[in-house]
């Protein structure tokens, strides 16, 4: 069993590219959301105020689905990748792979 001395040097590659990666396409995907629901609705003539809550709560909820993404990309990445003479492996129980 891994201690944490042992793993430190893959969690902090993990976290902080997550943590950089994530708050970037949080940011872009929460704009990019923004952007064009307040232009359909500029559009259809809704008002500003009544958009508000769906901009921040969509904005919000599609920085999370960006930043989970990115999560599942770099862990990806980062398996079977040598870090500081550590490596993280997937290690798949034979009965799962067998579709049992």
């Amino acid at each position: 069993m891994a201690v944490m001395k042992d793993v430190r040097r893959i969690a902090w590659s993990i976290y902080w590219k997550l943590v950089l990666l994530s708050a970037i396409c949080g940011f872009v995907a929460g704009a990019a959301f923004g952007f064009v629901l307040g232009v359909a609705g500029g559009i259809a003539g809704i008002p500003r105020e009544t958009m508000t809550p769906f901009l921040q709560w969509g904005g919000a909820i599609s920085g999370l689905i960006a930043s989970f993404f990115v999560f599942n990309f770099i862990l990806a990445r980062t398996i079977g990748k040598s870090i500081g003479g550590r490596q993280l492996e997937l290690a798949v129980a034979g009965s799962l792979r067998e579709g049992h």
